[in-house]
Order: structure tokens, then sequence, then C-alpha cells
């Protein structure tokens, strides 16, 4: 072919002189080009170790960058008052935080807004619990709110305690003590007990799931309200006095919360679809997950004076007891002194359309700035929120500062970074959700990582990670890497103390880490979209402690001052925690390789298969009755671990200087947890659609394995159709190998 076309350039003549001289000079203008790119590209393996120390140093730099004493002037700056989402209050700390990001020095900071359905108090008519006698007069009245904590008796505009989203209503009725308010519970009243709660008020205690959960589970019990309380047992440590002097719950101290059943839907009004002006909202009446009965909190002193008097059974385990001063008898109503006497709820909350803001904030990529690396975590709060959410945002802050830092000093992350300022968590993770929404199809194509910043610390005893199990390898190793805030392991790492202090009970000699369930900002970047996924904090002795969360908690009593007190004086542990979420994001944001070990996912795919099999073999007869089998299950497990085994060979032989190969390859990694996302979604709970991991149906905060297979196995010997509810149980192993075997195809050689 060259040679024809030299041949026709022959017979051209003189122009065919001419052009062979420019021939001769590009060629060798070409041939210099050529061998310089050359010598540039065999002389990259020494630039490969200054890259790589680069990497080391300016991680390092970063690290040293974050200061304790800057976390808890941001801390105090945040609390200062109280910033409910879709108050004034919250849009103007957004715009404070905006301003401060620029100043920092981010690419971009802007606020974007929707418009969701929220919840509040009536101001003209507040909701309160009253007990009345046989004339309907009141003879008791629940608080109205809380005693203010010393410094704190002027600010204004701190709501009262209430449940977001409750139905309106006055229902009155006998009262019935359900425990915790679980299914268990409901079960244990109902087939045990022979008590039918059906058209009485309930009263549970907070603890052990989700607030959302007890309503749901009252409502299908046809109770006609459910009344909520702190009870010491679950919200006292022991030999710990009341906030101020010390940091348990005071006894007229009540928790706030939203009683949602989402589901991962959003803004009840616009289900899958972002809040903007243009959305189609369904009737305030109709939203996604709104409670259709009479819901209100209170604290424990006034818990007990609606309890003293309950009559009927007495409770059926000791379990059932708090460390109230009363019985614990579980009813219906009172004792025969006061059985005329019925419990009446005043509940007039209002559900309305407000605005709320989000500030996103970002640091462009130079490699690959299509790929994104987030860190999120919300700004609004019940009050004050010393813990939650503004220990975490302070957090937030010092770390979005750092990399500013870095950046003005001409660094930037080879991955574009983006820091999100999510609002009305509080109300059922609506900021993220309806930016997730609105982004999804971007997120979806560019999203690495997300990493979740809510409360820095719940207790002051050691580090606590949830995250997915592809970030496993890389909080170990990032671990290693901190210095250990705890006394006694001066000069030692994190990762020493942490093992140390919480070991692993199913992995050998590596610190515990949890699945993720719900219940914050990640919620919508991993259930629904697939995006890898992981949180940090600093937690107690969840062994020894075994109050719920922390004591005071979504109450007036989480100031600035419980803080710097009780939980961090020195500010260390908050800062390790930023080194922590500030670490992982270095390093996804910065790694040439992608941080994340296929070969975790599938030991843990593995162990969730051999567990959901055991758990299955309680019904033996019934599995062989119905010809359920879970090899097809095992058989992709086994799959998926060569798979993953393989590639992680093809990973350690990368040449790193072949870009095109890397990127490949860290797309397989990037999208291994989109690989897990069924786009139908889990029966009844669209939202939620990874295959592998989501919140329990029965506690919304806890992480259930293969939840499909699990939910469908659920108290199934109660079904009345026997051979549907095993079919089910044969269609959720099928859907389940089916993805495992999918998503191990995604890791093989590509063609």
């Amino acid at each position: 072919m060259w040679g024809s076309l030299g041949a026709r350039s022959e017979s051209a003549g003189p122009r065919a002189a001419s052009g062979r001289l420019w021939a001769v000079v590009l060629g060798a203008a070409a041939g210099f080009f050529l061998l310089g790119f050359l010598i540039g590209w065999f002389a990259k393996p020494t630039d490969k170790k200054t890259s790589l120390s680069t990497h080391e140093d300016m991680r390092t730099a970063f690290m040293a960058e974050m200061k304790a004493e800057n976390i808890k002037q941001f801390l105090y700056n945040f609390t200062r008052l109280p910033h409910l989402a879709g108050t004034k209050e919250n849009m103007h700390l957004a715009q404070q935080v905006q301003a401060e990001w620029k100043k920092f020095g981010l690419d971009s900071v802007q606020l974007v807004h929707y418009d969701v359905l929220l919840s509040y108090p009536d101001d003209t008519k507040p909701n309160y619990i009253s007990i009345i006698d046989e004339h309907g007069n009141e003879v008791f009245n629940t608080s109205l709110s809380e005693p203010p904590p010393p410094g704190y008796e002027a600010v204004r505009d701190v709501v009262p305690p209430y449940s977001a989203f409750s139905a309106q209503g006055v229902p009155e009725g006998e009262l019935v003590y359900v425990n915790y308010g679980r299914t268990e519970d409901f079960f244990t009243l109902e087939r045990d007990m022979g008590i039918n709660c059906a058209g009485k008020i309930v009263i549970a205690r907070y603890g052990k799931i989700f607030r959302g959960n007890k309503v749901k589970n009252a409502e299908l019990a046809g109770a006609k309200g459910i009344i909520l309380y702190s009870d010491p047992a679950d919200y006292c440590a022991p030999g710990v006095d009341p906030y101020p002097s010390g940091w348990n719950l005071p006894g007229g101290g009540a928790q706030r919360g939203n009683v949602l059943n989402l589901n991962g839907a959003g803004d009840p009004l616009t289900p899958g679809y972002p809040a903007k002006e243009y959305a189609y909202r369904l009737d305030k009446t109709s939203g996604v997950g709104l409670p259709k009965i009479p819901v209100h909190p209170i604290g424990y002193h006034d818990a007990e004076s609606l309890l003293r008097n309950m009559g009927g059974r007495p409770p059926p385990y000791s379990s059932w007891k708090g460390n109230l001063n009363v019985s614990y008898n579980v009813g219906p109503g009172f004792t025969e002194d006061y059985s005329s006497r019925k419990v009446k709820m005043h509940i007039h909350s209002n559900n309305e359309v407000r605005r709320i803001y989000n500030v996103i904030g970002t640091i462009r990529g130079t490699v690959e700035p299509d790929r994104y690396v987030i860190l999120g975590g919300h700004r609004d709060s019940w009050v004050f929120g010393g813990i939650d959410p503004k220990s975490g945002a302070a957090v937030v802050h010092e770390i979005v500062r750092s990399f500013g830092k870095l950046k003005n000093e001409g660094w930037r992350p080879r991955r574009t970074v983006i820091f999100a300022s999510w609002d009305a968590e509080e109300f059922g993770l609506l900021g993220s959700t309806e930016w997730a929404e609105e982004n999804a199809k971007v997120l979806q194509a560019r999203g690495v990582a997300y990493i979740n910043a809510d409360s820095s610390v719940e207790g002051n005893y050691t580090l606590r990670v949830d995250c997915t199990p592809l970030m496993y390898s890389l909080v170990y190793s990032l671990t290693k890497k901190i210095p250990s805030p705890d006394e006694g392991f001066e000069g030692k790492s994190l990762y020493e103390s942490w093992y140390k202090k919480n070991p692993s009970s199913e992995y050998k000699e590596v610190p515990r880490i949890n699945k993720l369930g719900s219940g914050n900002d990640f919620e919508a970047f991993f259930q629904r979209l697939g995006i890898a996924s992981g949180r940090a904090r600093y937690s107690k002795n969840w062994n020894v402690e075994k109050y719920s969360s922390y004591p005071v908690y979504h109450s007036v009593y989480e100031t600035y001052e419980i803080v710097e007190q009780f939980y961090d004086p020195t500010f260390k542990n908050h800062l390790t925690v930023a080194q922590v979420r500030g670490g992982l994001v270095f390093e996804l944001a910065n790694s040439v390789v992608l941080p994340f070990d296929c070969r975790d996912y599938a030991s843990s795919v593995s162990n969730y298969a051999h567990i959901i099999y055991n758990l299955s073999r309680n019904h033996e007869e019934e599995l062989a009755a119905y010809s359920v089998s879970f090899d097809a299950l095992f058989s992709a497990v086994k799959n998926f671990t060569e798979v993953a085994a393989s590639f992680h060979e093809r990973l350690q032989q990368i040449n790193l200087n072949n870009l095109l190969a890397i990127r490949s390859l860290n797309d397989q990694l990037m999208f291994l947890e989109r690989a897990f996302i069924d786009p139908l979604g889990l029966p009844g709970r669209p939202f939620y659609r990874h295959v592998i991991f989501a919140p329990s149906s029965h506690n919304k905060y806890a992480g259930e394995s293969f939840p499909g297979i699990y939910d469908a196995m659920f108290d199934i010997e109660s079904k009345a159709d026997q051979r549907e509810a095993w079919e089910e149980v044969k269609r959720q192993i099928s859907i389940a190998a089916f993805t495992v075997q999918a998503a191990a195809d995604t890791l093989k050689e590509v063609a």
C-alpha cells in the first residue's frame, strides 16, 4: 500500500520533489518528537516514585493540618442557636458555611434548594398527654417543654419535644405498655398473652429500634395512638448524674425525632424524584410513609405518672422492666382504684412544604475530574445539636479547611472531591436524598465513594466504623497510620487500640466493622445508587454500656458544654475522627489505583450466605417439602470468590504508566458496588435496591444481609399459605444468586 502511494507521487513531477523535501522535514520532526516521547515515557518509573512519595507527603501534610482547637471553635460557633430545618436560622447557617468554604479556597460552593414536606408543632395549640377521669376532666398533664439547660434560658425558638409527621388527633382510651414496641414485643402481647391493642393507646420506651418502626408496629396492631418515652434503663448510665452535673438525661428531657417510614423515598410528596419547583407532588395527606395515628414523646418523670397505676397483667419477662419505680404492668388500663380513668392525647402538629438548603462545595480533580469522592454530613438539628450533628459538622468544616489549605498551596486531588452540608436529615434524610435523586444519572456514572459525617462522638471509648466490605482494607491500613488518642495507648496506632477494645467476631485478628443500616445520609448513595459508602465516629463500649445511643440524644441538653465538659474535653477524639474521615477521602480521591479490595467483599458475601443458610435450617422439613435449595447461591459465591482473587492478582501486575489500563481496572472496582443493585428494588421497598445489604424491615438503624431472603423467611411459620411463602423464599434466593454471579462477571478480564 505504501509502495503504490509512493509510485503515484513520483509521477507528479517537480511538485513531488518539493513534497519529498517537506516529507523529510516533517519525518525528522516526527522522529525527534517520538524520541522525546519515548525518553519521557521510559523515564516515568522515577516519576512514579516521586509521585508516590508526593502522595505520602501530601497525606501527612493534610493530616497534620487538622487541629483539635479549630474543631472546638467551630463546634462552639455552630451551637449558639437552634438550627431546625426549614427555619431562617438554618438558612443563615447554610449561608455562613457557604461563605467560609469559599474563603477556605474551594473551586465552587453553591446553595442547592428543595421544597419538601416538613412538620412542626402548632404554636397556639401545644401537644400533650393527659389522664382524664370519668367526667373527662384532666387530672394529669404532661410537660409542654423541657427545662432549659443553664445559660440557655433566654434562647428563643426552641421547638418543644414532638414527633415530626405525627397524625393530628385527640384519641382517648385505655393504656397498654408494649415494652420497646418491637415486632417481637407485639407478638408476645398478642400471641402469648392474648392482649389486643386494637382501639388502645400504647406506650413504648425508646431504644433498640428506630422510632418509626415502633409507630408502624403500633398501627399494625390497631392502636389509636402511641406515646414514646425515655426510660432511665435506656437513657441513664449507672453512677452518672443528670445534666448539667453529669451527662445523663434529666427526667424532664424528651427525645424529638421523625416517625416516618419512608424506606428510602426521600421527600414524602415527591418519592423517587427531586423536590424542585417543577415536581409533581402528591397530596399532603397521602404522602409516602406518613403515620396514620398520633405520636408524642415524653420524659421519664411524666412517663412514671402514666405508668404508676397500670393494671392488667404483669410484665411477661424481667427484660420488660425498666428502672422507673413502677410495676411495668402491661394493662390494658389502670388498677381497680383508677379503672375509670383513661389516657387522652392532644396532638395538633402541622405538615407543610418549606424550602431547605444544601451547601455543595467542590475541588476539581486533575487527572480524573469526572470521578467523584463525596464527604457529606448534615447541618440541621432539633435544638442546639451539640453532638448530633454539630460535632460532625465541625469536623467536616475542619476537613474542608485543610483541603482548601493544600489547594491554595498548589496541590489538587487526582479525582474531584465534593463536600456537602445536608439539610433536613432529621426529617427523613431529605436534603441528601433529594440531591442524590437530582444527580442520580451523573452519580451512577461517576460516583467513586461516599463518606458520611454525622455525629463525631457518641461516646469516648473507641472507634466505630460501618462501611462496605470494599473499604475494609483501606480502613485498616489508614488507622494503622493514625495515632491512638486513648489513654494507655500512647505511642500506639488507632488500629491497635481499636482492635484491643473491639475485635471482630467474624474475622480473625482485625477490629470489628459493622454493616451499613440506615438512619443517616449515606442511605440514598449506598442503598439506592450503589455507591461504595462508609462512616466513622468515636463510640462507647457497647458490651458494657447498655443504655441506648447516648442519653441526651435529640434533647435540649445536647449543648456545646456537654461535649466540652464530659465527652471530649481536649477534642482529641474529634481530631481522630477528622483524620479517619478526611484520610478516607484523601486516599479515595488521590490514590492512583482505587484502594478497594474486592476479596473482602467475597469473604463477606460468603459469610452472609452461610448465615442466611444456617437460619433457614430452622425449617429443615419445609426446605425438603418445598424443594428449597441454596446451591445456586453458594455456586455464585464460589465463582465470585475465584474471580475476585484473579482480579486482585491482575491489579498487582498493572503497569502504573498505562493510564488507560488503570482507568479500566478502577472502573471495574468503582462499579462493583453498583453491580449489587437490583433495579426493581426489594419487595415493598423499591428504593432499597442493594441485594446484599439493606436496613432491617424491623429496625431501620440496623443493617441486614441478603435482606430479600431474610424478609421472606421472617416469621414464615405463621404465614397462612406455606407453599406461597416458601416460593417467595426460592424467588429471593434466585435473585441473590443471579446478582452475585452478575457482580462476578463485572470483575472478569475485559475481552
